[in-house]
């Protein structure tokens, strides 16, 4: 029997989210409104170094993002009619809405784990920085603090399926590994 999943990788902005997703679950469909909104600002000529934007550009930026995100759950619509396994790449800011898509996974036969990436915030604000699409160094603080805040209520609601993984941990592959098939094994064994 095929297990689809869910698994939201939540961190700070710069903590490697979407470097985890694309190495340790290249088989799963990437849901992340950062990559449709990238696309959308070089197709509209503005470049990713947001936080140089003029005025006008910064608004048509905000346009874009709002855009971005209504694809976005286009995109995870249609992966979810698909039956296919999917990462939510989020910063993990907003818990209820999380639990809210989890519900949604679960009530259509997801099973839905949580892999909460840290890193320092130094290392989040040098990464953010040296990136092509940078943004202004208090986003990044913003975001660390939000989504850090948030391990505690996580690790209540996905218990079991709730992994903290350093970012700078050589092990990571192999525990998140573990961790993602160890649940299917134990079901499929009962």
């Amino acid at each position: 029997m095929k297990h689809k999943k869910g698994v939201f990788i939540c961190g700070s902005g710069g903590s490697g989210k979407s470097t985890i997703a694309k190495t340790h679950l290249p088989e799963f469909t990437i849901i992340d409104v950062d990559l449709i909104y990238e696309k959308l600002l070089i197709t509209h000529n503005l470049g990713l170094n947001i936080k140089n934007f003029s005025k006008e550009e910064n608004e048509l930026a905000i346009t874009l993002f709002e855009k971005s995100k209504g694809l976005n759950d286009q995109k995870f619509d249609k992966s979810v009619e698909l039956g296919e396994n999917i990462v939510i790449d989020s910063i993990g800011r907003d818990f209820e809405v999380i639990l809210h898509q989890r519900n949604f996974l679960e009530k259509m036969g997801y099973e839905t784990y949580m892999i909460m990436v840290y890193a320092e915030l130094q290392t989040c604000i040098d990464r953010v920085e040296g990136r092509n699409r940078v943004y202004n160094k208090n986003i990044t603080i913003d975001s660390w603090y939000l989504s850090y805040g948030n391990i505690s209520e996580f690790k209540k609601e996905f218990n079991d399926r709730f992994l903290l993984i350093y970012n700078e941990d050589i092990n990571r592959k192999e525990k998140i590994d573990v961790f993602i098939n160890e649940y299917n094994n134990k079901k499929d064994i009962i």
